[in-house]
């Protein structure tokens, strides 16, 4: 009597692997995962419609969460802050919609930006002097980063191979 397989071996591999690419395998799983896909539902669409239909409902009620005052009032923030930095404004008093309009201190403020965000102005010498970097001295030299410390060989004769001592019997 021949011998019969109890279960079936590539489907089971398939089905644990299914991004392997055994080609009637790789075929089988992506008809099926297509099935699954496609067409959607009709209840799918309606809901979407509905829940469209809906949210329009309760913006129309309550009116919009995000809006375009709050853009504004973010927008006026940002203004305050940057006349805090330009000094184009008394400490202590608000932007407002008039400053908004206002371009005649642009330039004063976009130069006190670069100025306390650290990008100089060309005029003034911003390159800071490099200091000198010391040749190591010594063989070794203990060489620290942060918190760990390693040592810097610079000695040539310490990486030259050595004759191995032998036992004498």
């Amino acid at each position: 009597m021949a011998w019969v397989p109890n279960s079936q071996f590539e489907d089971g591999l398939v089905d644990m692997e299914p991004d392997f690419n055994f080609v009637h395998g790789q075929m089988a799983y992506d008809i099926r995962k297509q099935g699954e896909l496609w067409p959607r539902p009709k209840s799918t669409y309606e809901y979407l419609k509905s829940r469209e239909k809906r949210n329009s409902e309760l913006e129309n009620l309550h009116g919009s969460r995000g809006g375009s005052g709050r853009d504004i009032r973010e927008s006026l923030q940002l203004m305050e802050n940057i006349q805090k930095i330009a000094g184009t404004r008394p400490l202590g008093e608000h932007a407002t919609m008039k400053d908004w309009e206002d371009d005649s201190t642009n330039e004063l403020e976009a130069l006190a930006m670069m100025r306390h965000f650290g990008m100089m102005s060309m005029a003034i010498d911003s390159l800071h002097v490099q200091p000198e970097v010391k040749p190591p001295e010594g063989p070794i030299q203990i060489i620290t980063n942060g918190r760990k410390q390693f040592p810097l060989i610079t000695d040539p004769e310490f990486f030259k191979p050595r004759k191995i001592p032998r036992k004498k019997n």
